[in-house]
C-alpha cells in the first residue's frame, strides 16, 4: 500500500494511503455540495415566506386566487426533493451496495444511515410544504 505524506495548514504532516486521501476529497466535495445545497433550500424557503407574508392575518385571502403562490411552493418542494435524494439518497444506496460486495459492514451502515435522513428530510418538505400552503 502507498503511503503519501501530507502537510496540513498548521504545518503538522500526517501519513494517509491512497484510499484515505480519496476519501478525504470525496467527503470534501460531499460538504461542499451539501453546503450548497442546505444554503439554496434555505434561500428558496425564505423567499416564498417572505413573498407571501404580507397577509398573515388571513391564509387565504378572499377573493383572491392563491393557484399561482401553490405552484411555485410546490415547484421550490419539488427541486428541494430532487436535491435531497441527488445528494443524501443516491450516494448513501451506492455506499449500501459497495458495503455489502467489500463485505464492509461500517460503510453499508453509513450508507444506511444516509438513507434514512435523505428519507427524513424528503418527507419533511411535504409537512412544509402543507404548512406554508395553509
Amino acid at each position: 500500500m502507498a503511503v503519501k505524506l501530507i502537510e496540513n495548514e498548521n504545518g503538522t504532516t500526517t501519513e494517509m494511503t491512497c484510499r484515505q486521501v480519496k476519501r478525504e476529497r470525496r467527503l470534501r466535495k460531499f460538504r461542499k455540495a451539501a453546503s450548497v445545497t442546505a444554503m439554496t433550500a434555505a434561500v428558496l424557503a425564505a423567499s416564498s415566506l417572505s413573498a407571501f407574508a404580507a397577509n398573515t392575518e388571513n391564509t387565504t385571502p378572499s377573493n383572491v386566487s392563491t393557484s399561482t403562490m401553490n405552484t411555485m411552493i410546490d415547484i421550490i418542494m419539488w427541486i428541494v426533493r430532487i436535491a435531497i435524494l441527488a445528494i443524501g439518497g443516491v450516494p448513501g444506496l451506492v455506499k449500501i451496495v459497495q458495503g455489502q460486495q467489500e463485505e464492509n459492514p461500517r460503510d453499508r451502515n453509513n450508507g444506511i444511515v444516509s438513507v434514512v435522513i435523505a428519507g427524513v428530510a424528503f418527507a419533511a418538505t411535504f409537512a412544509i410544504s402543507a404548512l406554508i400552503k395553509t
